[in-house]
């Protein structure tokens, strides 16, 4: 089968491997329809990630059809579309016994060279990281399902309540998946920030919300204004500015939550969280819990989802796709690599 090797730092190359086979009675083997480009594959590629390394084939946010099923899988059969939740634990570390399979130290993790990732035609995976999908969602649709998950899970991280002020800083497409969280989940106000054209404008199209321009003065102006007020903020930009904008804009005894990748380390105000009492917490990834939960909010139709994906590439233009992601040529927000029908 055909499938992009992530050969070398800002290098793919196609290669010619064996298609994968069940090598146990509960592994499922998917035909690869769909795959969204994620920023951990842009970090990998460009050699800033931590753990995402050549050489592997890359690719998590996938949907499929199931073309094999071992004889212990009896939650989908054959033909049916799917959905990957690209990890699994151990199951016998104290995380994972808790149910936090995410934070496990010795997890697998699918797009790595562990388990080979979805930039394929067909992708073996464990049947319990499957999740049938309606035939009647698009597939592309399907295809963000994974990163919704994210949003999810820092949703209910930051325990967000009815009526709550939340502040999103960064409006990529975590951010906004996890600005359809947070309103998902009750927030009463939310307030988003960035600086691309784009961005913003969908901010404002996928759900009420104000979307501040971070260029302008008036968006100083208002943030003055929000200072020290919101319930919740969230960090989905790995930037020192952003985390000092984030301790501004909590309220005592509020939550920060940082959902984002920083690619080198910063200095942060603990005198700032001292006086203010407010809790800082990291996001990492989803459970089954926030997994079904995306599932289940992406097949309601309930947010325009669609207007996420603003790129569409063919398999064999996978070069042109990685690098419109990586350089960030023409605005991208999500960008979707079509492999089969």
């Amino acid at each position: 089968m055909k499938a992009s090797l992530f050969s070398a730092l800002e290098h793919l190359e196609f290669i010619d491997i064996e298609k994968p086979y069940l090598a146990a009675d509960d592994d499922v083997i998917i035909e690869v329809q769909r795959v969204g480009i994620c920023g951990s594959e842009v970090h990998a590629f460009k050699g800033t990630h931590p753990f995402r390394n050549p050489p592997s084939i890359l690719g998590h946010e996938v949907v499929g059809r199931v073309i094999e099923a071992g004889s212990a899988v009896d939650h989908v059969v054959l033909g049916d579309h799917v959905v990957v939740e690209p990890h699994y634990g151990c199951g016998e570390c104290a995380r994972c016994m808790a149910g936090d399979y995410n934070l496990c130290m010795a997890k697998t993790i699918l797009g790595t060279a562990a388990w080979p990732g979805a930039f394929a035609e067909y992708l073996r995976v464990p049947a319990r990281t499957v999740y049938p999908v309606d035939t009647s969602l698009p597939l592309e649709l399907a295809a963000l399902i994974e990163p919704l998950a994210v949003g999810m899970h820092a949703a209910r991280v930051a325990a967000i309540k009815p009526g709550d002020r939340v502040a999103v800083l960064g409006s990529g497409p975590i951010g906004l998946a996890t600005a359809i969280a947070a309103h998902a989940a009750g927030a009463g106000e939310i307030v988003m920030t960035d600086a691309t054209d784009r961005n913003l404008a969908i901010a404002r199209e996928l759900l009420p919300s104000e979307a501040l321009d971070i260029r302008s003065a008036e968006t100083a102006d208002r943030l003055a204004e929000l200072a020290g007020s919101c319930d919740e903020v969230f960090l989905s930009v790995g930037l020192g500015s952003v985390v000092e904008a984030a301790f501004q804009l909590v309220r005592r005894k509020g939550r920060v939550v940082s959902i984002a990748l920083f690619e080198e380390p910063i200095a942060i105000d603990l005198n700032s969280v001292m006086i203010g009492e407010f809790t800082l917490r990291g996001s990492s990834m989803y459970v089954r819990e926030d997994f079904q939960a995306a599932v289940d909010l992406v097949t309601s139709r309930r947010y325009p989802l669609e207007k996420l994906i603003t790129h569409r590439f063919v398999f064999d233009d996978i070069d042109d796709a990685m690098e419109l992601a990586a350089e960030r040529t023409d605005q991208p927000i999500k960008v979707i690599l079509e492999m089969t029908d």
